[in-house]
């Protein structure tokens, strides 16, 4: 059987799951808005308040609060009775926000309440969209991301397979290959997966679900900025070669881009480099975690001193073979280091 089907095989067990629970997530939630914000021109009727108190759930630190509204209405001599306030009532459980509404509707205070057409029995007291609406839709992006995260690692399967060594020209003159490194996409994803999550977080320590709409949509304001910033930032980085490999023919230096755990660039002579090959396997230390081919650059520092140097670190052993060949090529490094060809040389010339 095909690798790639058995690849196929095994992201689907995880896509389908997640995915079917995301579009569920979607379909209850956008459904609940959509209901909410018709709720702005249902017709109304005079209600009575039969019940508001503030319900205590959990004990100690998970102590949380939440308003318990109750009212009868009457809608062409049919008596109903109803419980929401709002048709999707998102909580942060604060005591402040819960008491605020109690107080708002106290025992046998008259008030208008908003009944759907056709469906009297669906009623709210407050109409139209608040914060919590669009916190709720928040909510959904970091689930949605993932789904379409999974869908995309699942795409890239049968995409064919890219070169292993892609080199290119910058204007300076210099020889480059881009290690591989996370995409833009994937930043922008990172970016406003994470805002998102963290707004929603916010949203109901601070109460801002409950909050006028202009606040709901500052959130979403403050989370596609994160995307925009980050999409900028990650091909700004991109394009300047941040991560590429570089290889100079005029000041024959070797230029190693801040990866595989180096915090800045490393140059190193040409004539410095002793020697090249890729190390053994390396898997991360979470299961199921990508195995890793260290490409490993073994050279003479400024003391005269041996010392080996991670170029990079390769999903692909073929990948990184590419590399080595590419590199020993230019670098014009036999399968001998220099070193070796050297003391060679002069054991010959001893002997002669």
């Amino acid at each position: 059987m095909s690798s790639r089907v058995v690849s196929t095989a095994l992201w689907l067990l995880v896509l389908v799951p997640i995915t079917g629970g995301a579009l569920a997530m979607d379909f209850f939630v956008l459904s609940s808005v959509a209901l909410q914000t018709g709720s702005a021109s249902w017709p109304t009727a005079q209600g009575t308040i039969t019940r508001s108190e503030v319900e205590t759930v959990g004990a100690n630190k998970n102590t949380r609060y939440r308003p318990l509204v109750a009212y009868t209405y009457s809608v062409e001599g049919q008596p109903h009775e109803g419980n929401k306030h709002r048709v999707s009532s998102w909580s942060g459980g604060e005591l402040e926000a819960a008491e605020a509404m109690v107080a708002r509707y106290p025992v046998g205070a008259s008030i208008p309440v908003y009944y759907r057409p056709g469906e009297p029995s669906t009623a709210v007291l407050m109409p139209g969209v608040r914060s919590g609406e669009l916190f709720l839709l928040l909510m959904l992006l970091p689930f949605n991301l993932a789904a379409l995260a999974l869908f995309v690692i699942v795409a890239r399967i049968w995409r064919p397979e890219p070169p292993l060594v892609s080199p290119f020209f910058r204007e300076d003159g210099s020889e480059c290959v881009t290690l591989d490194v996370m995409g833009t996409d994937a930043w922008v994803g990172l970016a406003v997966g994470g805002a998102a999550f963290a707004g929603v977080v916010l949203g109901g320590v601070t109460g801002a679900n409950s909050a006028p709409p202009f606040v709901g949509v500052g959130a979403w304001a403050a989370v596609i900025a994160c995307g925009v910033f980050a999409g900028r930032w990650a091909h700004t980085r991109r394009k300047s070669g941040h991560h590429d490999l570089r290889i100079d023919p005029r000041t024959r230096r070797l230029s190693l881009p801040p990866i595989a755990g180096r915090r800045r660039r490393f140059d190193v002579r040409w004539g410095d480099v002793r020697s090249l090959h890729v190390g053994a396997p390396v898997r991360g230390n979470q299961r199921g975690s990508e195995t890793h081919y260290p490409l490993m650059l073994e050279y003479v520092d400024a003391d005269g001193e041996r010392r080996e140097e991670a170029i990079a670190r390769c999903t692909r052993q073929g990948q990184a073979e590419a590399l080595e060949h590419w590199l020993r090529t230019r670098l014009e490094l036999d399968s001998e280091a220099p070193e070796g060809r050297r003391s060679a040389r002069t054991a010959d010339s001893s002997r002669a």
